[in-house]
């Protein structure tokens, strides 16, 4: 019994050191890109097969972007705060609520068509099938960015 438990407890051992050594070989290269600076957009060099010149102009678009991008998700941050606090200070939709829910919904609409007007300008960037590629890509993100269509609508509805 004794000889049954080490000779399964060395088995366990063994495999959580295969598994280990196997991860980090299969990382390595990534998690090495990710932690230089700018590796995140590196990695869409790679992903996306930009070339230098290429990847200059991605690299400005989202330099350039940023920071409107950051005004705005201070500005629907503030804008779902000042919701929340109507909502839990109210026992109904009353018309503050009501705008305030309009509100954040039209900053998000604002942020959305934002967000799809870069990816068109860096995928203009890229090659046209790696573009369309990204385009789809990162719709995919904008437009479902949760659930698909299909499992939030009743199918009843359909």
């Amino acid at each position: 019994m004794k000889r049954s438990a080490s000779v399964l407890l060395l088995a366990i051992v063994a495999s959580l050191t295969a598994y280990c050594v196997y991860y980090e070989c299969a990382t390595r290269s990534a998690q090495a890109m990710l932690t230089q600076p700018d590796g995140r957009m590196e990695w869409l060099r790679r992903e996306f097969r930009l070339t230098d010149s290429q990847f200059t102009k991605v690299k400005h678009l989202h330099e350039a972007y940023r920071p409107g991008c950051d005004q705005m998700c201070l500005r629907i941050a503030a804008a779902n705060s000042e919701a929340d606090a109507l909502i839990s200070t109210n026992h109904g939709v009353t018309p503050e609520v009501d705008a305030a829910l309009k509100k954040c919904a039209a900053l998000q609409n604002e942020c959305r068509q934002a967000l799809l007007a870069h990816v068109y300008a860096v995928s203009a960037a890229m090659s046209p099938t790696e573009g369309q590629r990204y385009v789809r890509m990162m719709t995919a993100r904008i437009v479902q960015p949760g659930l698909s269509h299909a499992s939030v609508v009743s199918q009843e509805a359909q």
